[in-house]
């Protein structure tokens, strides 16, 4: 994980817990877990892009594949 990622993440770490300490003050108890949902955020679209571009190249491969196998079924017979 890059350095920024990490900085924003403790960023929005500190965010959410001052908020949940301004909030309890109040006798108010939310869970601001602002941190975590920017890990998921930066983290789901890098997984999310990464498995995309992994089932395109195997799509390509699998043409590739079956055309290989065309030609091969042509040169025998």
């Amino acid at each position: 994980m890059s350095y920024f990622r990490m900085l924003g993440f403790y960023f929005f770490d500190c965010v959410g817990s001052f908020l949940n300490f301004i909030a309890s003050i109040f006798k108010v108890y939310p869970c601001f877990d602002l941190g975590v949902r920017y890990l998921l955020l930066v983290e789901g679209r890098r997984v999310i892009r990464e498995t995309s571009t992994q089932a395109n190249k195997r799509s390509k491969k699998a043409g590739e594949a079956e055309k290989l196998e065309k030609m091969a079924k042509n040169l025998d017979g």
